[in-house]
Order: C-alpha cells, then sequence, then structure tokens
C-alpha cells in the first residue's frame, strides 16, 4: 500500500480532502504518534521495575 500525502473522499461526485492528513497503511499519523507518545513512558516505567 503506498503511502499517501494527500486523501481525498469522494461523496456522490463530490470530491474533498479528509481532514486525517497523511496515512500510513490507512491509518493517520497523529493516531501513530499518539499512541507512540502514550506507549513511550509506559515502557520505561516497565523497563525501570524490571531492571531492578
Amino acid at each position: 500500500m503506498k503511502i499517501r500525502t494527500h486523501r481525498v473522499v469522494r461523496d456522490g461526485d463530490e470530491v474533498y480532502p479528509d481532514g486525517e492528513g497523511t496515512r500510513f497503511f490507512g491509518v493517520p499519523a497523529w493516531r501513530i504518534c499518539l499512541a507512540v507518545c502514550a506507549a513511550m513512558p509506559i515502557a520505561l516505567l516497565a523497563y525501570t521495575y524490571t531492571s531492578r
């Protein structure tokens, strides 16, 4: 699947940007960034806990 920098939504004859921005494998990039930012502190805490 191609990475698209501009995705459009087709609603009948109208074509307009979907407002989600860049997508990676169909998932908006902002959702991937949010998941990474939420998972990083959890991973660091888990690493700290297990390394003791």
